[in-house]
């Protein structure tokens, strides 16, 4: 209900002015589908594991050495983005349903959605064959056996330092890319558990988000290596789904949530409200080469807007945004994650497959 209303009043404080100021940048010739369509239909894989696990999905892309690689209910698909017309293939973990995943060389640690021994599984030749690596102590006979990881990230200064999200442990920390884990911190949402990770530009800071049982979006974050921990920021009827950190900036950071995007410039101890529409915010990306530039998207959540695709543009550091391309999509619109890469975003649709859009082409 806070929320909603924060929503409306922004809405009116602006609809005079920015509101009616909104354009759409970018045309369809910029946007182009780049396949799995039929890898990728999220809603459809999320209804399974919810009746085979018991658990949540939301499936993942990165892009590592110019490889985009995309995680689905059967495995990683890659494709080369420095080669013209190369194919996808399947790279790791045939049949598995991977969220997220780091990686190391050939090693390649990935979380699932299963809630058993394969909550976490390990790879040391580049997802060919692979062995189940969660600890017995994430695992609660009162909980009938389950345990649900919900993020994981790696420590840009060492590709050794892990910090995962698990059910119902908390923020736990390995040294040795996933052969030991200790818990660091057991504040983490009750409801939902979004996003772990450093700081890139001090690895001493960390933050995970999420949402409470009593539906408060809540981040929490430890400036001393996970030693202390604190509530930092929290919102009643909501959820924090990400953070992204300036490219060079410790202090400045963005995260996206349910309906809203924030930024801090001291490092998350205060939020200023910077977009709001009805959608869920699922991440923010910057541009790493003009950090003036920062996109948003996510999913609507008008029910008759369910096809709209709507990608949000910052030109001066996520202060002030316009919407930079719309369309409507065949399937559910909207993006659960997304990238950029050599001015092209790469977009996770929820049931189209992968698209791209260049942001730079001309009109």
């Amino acid at each position: 209900m806070l929320t909603a209303l924060a929503v409306s009043l922004f809405l009116c404080s602006c609809s005079d002015n920015d509101a009616n100021k909104l354009t759409v940048d970018k045309t369809l010739k910029d946007f182009q589908y780049i396949g799995l369509k039929e890898k990728t239909g999220i809603r459809e894989a999320q209804d399974m594991l919810l009746n085979k696990y018991g658990t949540s999905y939301s499936p993942s892309m990165q892009i590592i050495d110019d490889f985009i690689y995309v995680t689905t209910s059967s495995g990683i698909y890659r494709k080369r983005l420095d080669t013209s017309n190369s194919a996808w293939v399947l790279y790791a973990f045939e049949n598995m349903p991977v969220t997220h995943f780091i990686k190391k060389g050939s090693d390649v640690l990935a979380i699932t959605a299963c809630s058993d021994e394969r909550a976490f599984i390990l790879s040391s030749d580049d997802g060919k064959t692979y062995k189940t690596l969660t600890p017995a102590s994430f695992v609660f006979k009162e909980l009938e056996n389950k345990v649900v990881v919900s993020a994981i990230a790696q420590n840009p200064r060492n590709p050794n330092s892990l910090l995962a999200l698990v059910v119902p442990v908390g923020v736990v920390q390995s040294t040795d890319f996933g052969q030991n884990w200790k818990c660091i911190s057991t504040e983490i949402g009750g409801g939902q558990n979004w996003f772990v990770g450093y700081n890139p530009n001090d690895t001493t800071n960390i933050y995970n988000t999420g949402e409470s049982m009593i539906m408060e979006s809540l981040m929490y974050s430890s400036l001393d290596a996970g030693k202390n921990w604190q509530l930092i920021e929290s919102m009643n009827n909501s959820c924090i789904h990400h953070i992204a950190f300036h490219p060079s900036d410790p202090n400045t950071m963005i995260y996206s949530g349910e309906y809203i995007v924030k930024k801090s410039t001291d490092r998350g101890r205060s939020w200023s409200l910077k977009l709001v529409d009805e959608i869920y915010f699922y991440k923010v990306v910057y541009d790493k080469d003009n950090p003036s530039i920062v996109y948003a998207s996510g999913c609507t959540r008008i029910p008759n807007e369910f096809h709209k695709f709507t990608i949000y543009r910052s030109t001066d550091g996520g202060d002030n945004w316009h919407v930079f391309f719309q369309t409507n999509l065949s399937g559910e619109g909207g993006i659960i994650d997304f990238e950029l890469y050599k001015s092209k975003l790469y977009l996770y649709t929820y049931a189209d497959g992968i698209y791209t859009l260049d942001t730079q082409a001309e009109e």
